[in-house]
C-alpha cells in the first residue's frame, strides 16, 4: 500500500525517532502525537506521516540487553531543506518524552525509495514488539496521509501480492516441465487476467505444453 500510495503522492522525508527512557505504550503513542503536532505548529501545517514501530534487538552492547521502541515516519508535506527543522522537533519532543536526543531525517528522491525504506525497516520479527506489551498497532499513517482512498490501495495491494506469488509459481511450474527460456519469458510478459476461468489452445510437444496459442473458441 505504502509503494502504491507513493506513486500517486511521494513522501519526501523519512524521519527515524528514537527513545532511551523507558516509555509505556501510551506514553509512546502520546509522543509520536506530540512529535506531529510540533512538526505542523512549527514547520508546515499540511503535513502527513505514516508512522512504523519498530524496537531494538537488545543485543548491542551497549543496549544493557534492553530493548527500546522506535518510529520510523514517512513526511509528506514537506520539502527535503524543511530536514533540520524536523530534526530540531524531534530532539525537542522525544528528549522530552524518553530522554531521547539521537534522531534522523533524511531525503527520500523516489517513490521506490519510500517503498524499499519500509520493506527494510518494517515487519521484521526481531524488531516486533515484546509480547509483554500484547496487540500493538504498528502502522499508523494520518488521516490525510494516503493519497487515494485505503480500500483501493488495499485491493490494489492484495492484487499485487497474488499476482507476484502466481508468477513464480507458474515459472517455476513452466521450468520443471523444461519449457523452453523464450517461451517462459513471453508467458510471464502477460498481464494477470482476473474474471473467471478461460479455455485456451495450446501447443505441446512430447505431452508437454510449450506454448498458449490463444482462446479457444
Amino acid at each position: 500500500m505504502i509503494g502504491l500510495d507513493a506513486a500517486i503522492s511521494q513522501p519526501r522525508l523519512v524521519a527515524t525517532t528514537t527513545t532511551r527512557d523507558p516509555v509505556s505504550p501510551r506514553r509512546l503513542r502520546d509522543g509520536q502525537a506530540q512529535f506531529a503536532k510540533r512538526v505542523r505548529q512549527k514547520v508546515e501545517p499540511s503535513a502527513e506521516y505514516c508512522s512504523f514501530l519498530e524496537f531494538t534487538t537488545g543485543t548491542a552492547k551497549r543496549s544493557g540487553g534492553v530493548r527500546r521502541p522506535h518510529f520510523h515516519s514517512l513526511w509528506k508535506g514537506l520539502e527535503p531543506e524543511q530536514a533540520a527543522e524536523v530534526l530540531a522537533v524531534a530532539r525537542e519532543v522525544w528528549g522530552r518524552i524518553a530522554g531521547a536526543t539521537v534522531h534522523e531525517v533524511e531525503e527520500i528522491r523516489t517513490p521506490a525509495g519510500a517503498a524499499m525504506y519500509v520493506a527494510s525497516h518494517h515487519q521484521k520479527e526481531s524488531q516486533a514488539p515484546p509480547k509483554s506489551w500484547g496487540p500493538v498497532r504498528r502502522v499508523r499513517p494520518s488521516r490525510g496521509y494516503y493519497g487515494a482512498p485505503a480500500p483501493a490501495l488495499r485491493e490494489q495491494a492484495v492484487h499485487a501480492v497474488h499476482d507476484k506469488r502466481f508468477r513464480h509459481a507458474l515459472e517455476r511450474a513452466m521450468v520443471e516441465a523444461d519449457v523452453p527460456e523464450d517461451v517462459i519469458a513471453e508467458q510471464l510478459a502477460r498481464p494477470v487476467v482476473r474474471g473467471g476461468v478461460s479455455v485456451v489452445r495450446v501447443r505441446e510437444i512430447g505431452g508437454r505444453m510449450v506454448e498458449v496459442m490463444g482462446d479457444a473458441r
